[in-house]
């Protein structure tokens, strides 16, 4: 008699470990909305943090809609769940100049967290260029404004360039940026 719930059990565990094993099987795809076409994010979208991967949608459309400039490429390469690294490619049709940017978004769960890091970063080569969240209804702090229903209230932005000019092809800007919990490092240049 004692043989029936061994024999149930072990069904039970079999039954178990094929559910589990069929799981890891299945593939998962992105099924995030209201992003354009050419934005590539990895597929486990799941695992994204919710706010960064809006902010980054929205940056996206916010990009797009801006008449002075043709976007060429918008890629988003997810690090972690709360990290993603953009490269992005616009050209400026007023000034024809093509230029490339390579940021990493970082966001952390509280400001203070967000500017413990920032604190951290070496920035001997930067200057503070601004600590006003001036521009909070366009361009990144728009976007932030958009995503949390809210304007940061801690702006910081450090930076520094190399090269002749900023129409030079030897231009490089470097900034590190701060609103509230969110960190970007972005680092930009001139192609053509």
């Amino acid at each position: 008699m004692q043989l029936k719930p061994i024999t149930s059990i072990a069904v039970i565990l079999l039954v178990v470990a094929s559910l589990l094993v069929a799981g890891c099987t299945t593939t998962t795809t992105n099924t995030a909305t209201n992003q354009t076409p050419s934005v590539s994010a990895t597929p486990s979208a799941a695992t994204h943090n919710a706010t960064l991967e809006n902010y980054l949608a929205v940056l996206n459309n916010t990009m797009y809609s801006q008449n002075d400039q043709t976007v060429k490429a918008f890629e988003i390469t997810w690090i972690n769940s709360t990290s993603a690294r953009l490269h992005d490619v616009e050209v400026n049709k007023t000034t024809n100049l093509t230029y490339s940017g390579d940021s990493t978004y970082i966001l952390f769960p509280t400001t203070q967290d967000a500017t413990n890091h920032l604190n951290a970063m070496n920035k001997t080569a930067y200057s503070l260029a601004s600590t006003k969240c001036e521009n909070s209804s366009g361009g990144a702090p728009g976007a932030y404004k958009n995503v949390t229903g809210h304007a940061p209230q801690i702006c910081k932005e450090y930076d520094r360039s190399e090269g002749a000019s900023s129409s030079s092809l030897d231009y490089r800007r470097y900034a590190i940026v701060q609103y509230d919990n969110l960190i970007m490092e972005i680092t930009a240049k001139n192609l053509e």
